[in-house]
């Protein structure tokens, strides 16, 4: 799961009026060096939360592990770099 990815991440669980951001909880993770795009990150400004990303960098990124909702602890899980939001029946 890449930072900018998590950025725009939230929980969708009922009742949780406090989704944003969710902790990250790593068991594995990697860190890319990318080649700078100036225009990619032009048109990703506007859109970023920059405390949470700040947060996010932190913790780097995550290939394996989840991410946890600040308010109900639910938990969804990461696997490969690629987060599952996906809710039970009754969440």
């Amino acid at each position: 799961m890449k930072l900018l990815t998590h950025n725009m991440l939230t929980s969708h669980v009922k009742g949780v009026t406090k989704g944003y951001p969710l902790i990250i909880k790593a068991t594995e993770v990697k860190v890319s060096e990318l080649e700078f795009n100036a225009q990619f990150v032009s048109r990703m400004i506007p859109k970023l939360e920059w405390s949470a990303l700040i947060q996010a960098a932190e913790w780097v990124e995550v290939i394996e592990g989840c991410l946890q909702c600040p308010e109900s602890g639910r938990e969804f899980p990461i696997s490969k770099g690629v987060p599952n939001m996906l809710l039970n029946d009754g969440e």
